[in-house]
């Protein structure tokens, strides 16, 4: 009989945290074009265009703070592979916005209720 993979919990909350994110986002103007995006090894969590400019979002959720805020944990490796991806997506993509930004939002969860934060321009590619 072959192995059962064990569920890893942060699925549910993690697709939570990514409905919210959008929902936010949309209220701000963000143009979602696409979720979950495998490129290069990498999933980014959304892609947007905001006006003329295409926003790479990564979104991070905490269910508490006792290990800090769900925007703490986009560190420098994190950010170089998400910039990676981003670039292999415009590449393949002929006429996409020649302007980009990385955001990220946190999540954090209130009582079973989301809060969002946003944060424009989090970090700069490394390439």
């Amino acid at each position: 009989m072959p192995a059962q993979r064990a569920r890893d919990p942060r699925g549910p909350r993690g697709r939570a945290a990514e409905e919210a994110a959008c929902r936010t986002l949309r209220r701000l103007g963000y143009e979602i074009l696409a979720r979950n995006v495998r490129l290069a090894g990498v999933e980014i969590d959304v892609i947007a265009l905001e006006g003329s400019v295409t926003v790479f979002v990564e979104v991070r959720s905490r269910s508490s703070r006792r290990q800090g805020s769900p925007l703490e944990t986009v560190g420098f490796r994190k950010q170089a592979r998400i910039a990676r991806a981003a670039s292999a997506y415009l590449a393949r993509r002929s006429g996409a916005a020649a302007r980009l930004r990385f955001d990220v939002v946190g999540v954090d969860w209130n009582e079973g209720r989301p809060l969002c934060t946003v944060v424009r321009d989090a970090f700069e590619s490394p390439f």
